[in-house]
């Protein structure tokens, strides 16, 4: 790996080296320039949201998924991005479209435990777990599993997420036991039928806070079921979590209800097809951070048991509780390289510089080493520690005319030549860091006025007047 001199050009003269052409100038100021374009293209120095714009599948223009991207919207559209609300039937129509998806990323809510398309990816769970309401005219009733044996239970429109959910949990061994009549019918349908008596009981997956709740119970009477064996059933399907209706939520003067009730809950899921890049993971997730103050700290403690992977970067969103600093500035350069790898494309080449160092120190110190025991034998040749200018003014030695003094002393001009071309090749070689030549420099320097001073006292002893032969 050494680069050697080329040497005198054909009239004589010096071949400038390419560092000091203008072609090699021309390239460096292209290169700086293609650098500075992909600086304004890779670096936010105002950090936004323009690298952000998605397809999002929420739900019915009039339910809470709808709603609630709607506002996130609002938030990308003030910070330079866009998310386009996409209207549909719900969480199992959602997957549909999310996993037909082909043309770049997209994104969809829907709740947990369904049957997720190939490819699909969590993005993040939503901290406004929906509620699976088992309400009827007489559900105050209703306090155990076994009160639901042979009822007439509506369980929402065929293919959606609500009827997904409750056949689910109409399938486990304890229930199927039961003799439950289930039908499939509208959220508006299934409401009308319980108030008519055509059905005992109706399943809604729904945010408490729901407008839908609040006239079910305030305005049309219904009840809410109040199921004591929640802990088991959610033992069982463990994206389910029990827990419980507040005492007089819907109306505190009636105090509807009447009781603190014990329900399940379900997790709303951010979820991705598998195909979105890292910053528009990354901007999403600042957008329902804006939506979803504890959103970090939710998905930090709670466990996945979606039976999705990841969408890339998420993980490192909450870990780092927020977007990593080149993921807000240069976000676009994280879709190509992951912090994780340019972390060990900074290793690779630190230590390939490192490398690069001990063997240019390496060369150095056997050059400077085979210098000093050059000189030792020198000392040994004359007797005594002499100056290489003392060696040139010396008059000849007793015995440096014979035959065997003058070997070892062409020995020692050859071997110190020999060093100094070492020496001067090895100051251009590729492991010598920009700037250290200068190290090269002391010992060629030292090595030549040895050599210049042994080249003199040979000429002398050859009878002529200090030339240099």
């Amino acid at each position: 790996m050494l680069r050697r001199d080329k040497g005198p050009g054909k009239n004589g003269d010096v071949p400038m080296s390419i560092f000091d052409s203008k072609a090699f100038f021309g390239g460096m100021g292209f290169l700086a320039l293609i650098s500075a374009l992909l600086v304004i293209y890779f670096i936010d120095f105002f950090p936004g949201l323009s690298h952000l714009k998605v397809p999002f599948y929420s739900g019915l223009t009039t339910g809470n998924y709808y709603i609630t991207v709607a506002r996130a919207v609002e938030i990308a559209r003030e910070k330079g991005g866009r998310i386009e609300n996409l209207s549909t039937n719900g969480s199992l129509d959602n997957i549909g479209r999310l996993t037909a998806h082909k043309s770049g990323g997209a994104f969809a809510l829907a709740q947990n435990g369904m049957p997720w398309g190939k490819g699909l990816q969590l993005v993040a769970h939503l901290k406004s777990p929906e509620t699976v309401f088992f309400i009827g005219p007489r559900a105050d009733r209703i306090r155990s599993v076994a009160d639901l044996r042979n009822l007439r239970i509506g369980i929402g429109p065929r293919g959606s997420g609500t009827a997904y959910l409750a056949e689910t949990i109409f399938n486990t061994p304890f229930f199927k036991g039961l003799g439950a009549r289930l039908s499939h019918h509208s959220s508006e349908e299934q409401l009308a039928l319980l108030a008519q008596g055509k059905l005992d009981l109706g399943v809604f997956v729904i945010s408490e806070k729901s407008a839908f709740m609040d006239r079910a119970v305030r305005e049309m009477g219904m009840q809410i079921a109040d199921i004591r064996q929640c802990e088991s059933i959610s033992m069982r399907l463990p994206f389910l979590k029990a827990e419980y209706i507040a005492e007089g939520l819907y109306d505190p003067v009636r105090n509807l209800p009447p009781v603190r009730k014990k329900v399940l809950r379900v997790d709303t899921l951010i979820v991705s097809n598998g195909k979105a890049k890292r910053s528009e993971v990354i901007g999403l997730l600042n957008v329902f951070g804006e939506i979803y103050p504890n959103l970090i700290n939710y998905n930090r403690s709670v466990t996945n048991y979606t039976g999705l992977r990841e969408a890339e970067g998420a993980r490192d969103y909450f870990n780092n509780q927020g977007p990593e600093i080149l993921d807000r500035y240069a976000p676009r350069l994280m879709d190509i390289i992951p912090l994780s790898n340019l972390v060990q494309i900074a290793m690779a080449i630190s230590i390939f510089f490192n490398l690069m160092g001990v063997g240019n120190r390496y060369l150095l110190w056997r050059i400077d080493a085979n210098r000093f025991a050059l000189e030792n034998l020198m000392m040994d040749f004359f007797g005594e520690e002499l100056m290489p200018d003392e060696i040139t003014a010396l008059a000849p030695m007793p015995g440096h005319r014979e035959a065997e003094a003058l070997g070892r002393l062409n020995s020692l001009i050859d071997r110190l030549a020999s060093l100094e071309s070492r020496c001067r090749n090895q100051s251009q070689s590729l492991l010598v860091p920009m700037g250290a030549e200068m190290a090269y420099r002391y010992q060629e320097e030292m090595i030549r006025k040895n050599l210049l001073a042994l080249k003199v006292y040979r000429g002398r002893l050859q009878g002529g007047y200090g030339e240099v032969s």
